[in-house]
């Protein structure tokens, strides 16, 4: 899926160059630069490693055959060029200029820019992974769910201005291409509501990037990405070939197939074996180890239907996979294998248990690891003996934070859901059916006696709210893990304006977390 490029470095005497086939050198060299070049989706950089990371814009306006200039410096004024080559790109990409760029310092600060005939994209940032072995502070973002027609990107705007992080972790729901919201429900406009062929996709993912705030987070930061089921289908299960309890259209195979091969495409992003291999682990010196999970394309069908019931028997039936057998021994070995001080577990679906405020199991929780309760039971008690290992969750456009808890009540490990970006909630879809005591569509609030029911019925949690959308930032020290809830105070309008943010934190051995 990669460019094939070859750099060639001015830090000092160092030479900085890929590895790369002879043929793909030349073939570059005798491609000519575009002109006219619209860098309209902005610049990305995406999984960073000491020594290298991917970068990624959009030739638009252009046709054929032709290639981008790239920079690499130590300054953002591009006085300290360390790196620079060519960039080959054609329809057949998409137009998308895609590199990996390595043999970079760990724990550095870069700039980045591609260039055309007559004109320069916007200059990104990235820092590299720090050195194996650092002990340094290690400061991420954790986003999800970024529905486009629902809300405006506010969160996206805060995020682009935080300072001094090391990443930003995306939990999936990039793109939603199955779901728009039409106005008055919507804010803004999806003329594809629907995206099935590789173009559709490719169209969707640049009508969210034509956001400014989604362009400016993006330059600010390197990007891990790992994607949920809107980037597909919503509820989807790729490992069942009926597609599992999908809802709204029709499973079409094709769809999954275009689905993934845009997000690789389209993303800075590259595939961590044969195929679509999404899953791995991603080190951040001797403090952090960040296992990225897939859990969408291994699994089998949900189990009980989209109904809401009492309880839901055949999810525990082992022979229900949700990881896959190759991804579950990888988890699992990884984390007993792991000498960071700190395991955290990119995880696109809630691990605690989430029951309707009656008690009953719903969909929201079969979809997710509650549906599938062999294997969350084997993970969890390799987790309950690792010191260090935090879950990161998005999909659930709520803040929660708790512990995930063994099937005999036994305390496992702590896990910190984000809300979402801008996609809808439980609240706020009951706002919108103009359910009384959910308040209205620009001020949602869930009943406090359906607060209180949800809290009985899932004693994991020691938090929850609701009603608001936001992003999470997380900073990884020896001893704590602090998670920061930032809370924007609308997505209806343009706004930058905050809500007081909630704190969590993880001492390093306890699997609880305290709430300020």
């Amino acid at each position: 899926m990669h460019t094939r490029r070859q750099f060639v470095a001015g830090a000092g005497s160092t030479a900085l160059a890929a590895a790369l086939v002879p043929q793909a050198v030349a073939a570059t060299r005798r491609t000519p630069l575009f002109s006219g070049v619209h860098f309209d989706q902005g610049v990305m950089s995406g999984d960073p490693t000491p020594h290298g990371v991917t970068l990624l814009t959009h030739a638009g306006g252009v046709g054929g055959t032709g290639a981008l200039r790239l920079e690499v410096a130590r300054d953002r004024h591009f006085a300290k060029v360390v790196a620079h080559g060519t960039v080959r790109t054609s329809a057949a990409r998409g137009h998308m200029a895609k590199v990996q760029v390595k043999k970079l310092r760990p724990g550095e600060e870069y700039f980045y820019r591609f260039d055309s005939k007559g004109g320069h994209s916007p200059v990104g940032r990235f820092r590299t992974a720090p050195a194996p072995g650092s002990r340094e502070t290690v400061r991420f973002a954790m986003v999800s769910c970024m529905e486009y027609t629902f809300g405006y990107y506010n969160a996206l705007a805060l995020l682009a201005a935080e300072k001094d992080l090391d990443f930003v972790l995306q939990l999936g729901d990039y793109i939603y291409a199955d779901v728009a919201f039409p106005t008055p429900l919507g804010v803004r406009t999806d003329p594809n509501r629907q995206a099935t062929t590789l173009q559709e996709f490719r169209d969707k993912y640049a009508l969210y990037r034509s956001d400014r705030s989604l362009q400016a987070a993006q330059a600010a930061t390197p990007w891990i990405n790992l994607w949920d089921d809107h980037e597909v289908q919503n509820n989807y299960a790729g490992g069942d070939p009926a597609g599992g309890e999908v809802t709204g259209s029709p499973w079409v195979p094709a769809r999954k197939a275009n689905g993934y091969k845009a997000f690789f495409e389209q993303q800075p992003t590259h595939s961590y074996g044969p195929g679509t291999r999404l899953y791995h682990r991603a080190g951040f010196g001797g403090l952090m180890d960040l296992f990225v999970l897939d859990e969408r394309q291994y699994r089998s069908r949900q189990p009980c239907g989209q109904e809401t019931l009492p309880s839901c028997p055949d999810a525990s039936n082992p022979s229900l996979k949700f990881l896959g057998a190759a991804q579950q021994s990888f988890v699992q070995h990884g984390l007993r294998r792991s000498k960071a001080r700190w395991k955290v577990i990119a995880n696109e679906v809630q691990i605690m248990r989430r029951l309707e405020a009656d008690g009953s199991s719903g969909v929201d929780d079969r979809d997710a690891w509650g549906g599938y309760l062999a294997e969350r039971e084997a993970l969890l008690r390799v987790v309950k003996d690792v010191p260090g290992t935090v879950f990161c969750t998005g999909d659930i456009h709520e803040f929660i934070a708790g512990t995930a808890r063994l099937a005999d009540g036994r305390a496992a490990a702590p896990e910190i859901c984000g809300s979402s970006i801008t996609s809808l909630s439980t609240t706020e879809g009951y706002a919108l059916a103009n359910t009384p005591g959910y308040g209205t569509a620009a001020a949602p609030t869930e009943p406090a006696s359906v607060t209180a029911g949800r809290r009985a019925h899932n004693p994991e949690w020691d938090y929850l709210d609701a009603d608001h959308h936001g992003y999470v930032v997380c900073e990884v020290s020896r001893d704590s893990f602090k998670a920061t809830m930032r809370k924007v105070r609308t997505i209806k309008a343009r706004s930058k304006a905050q809500l007081t943010p909630t704190r969590v934190t993880v001492e390093h051995g306890s699997p609880r977390v305290r709430i300020s």
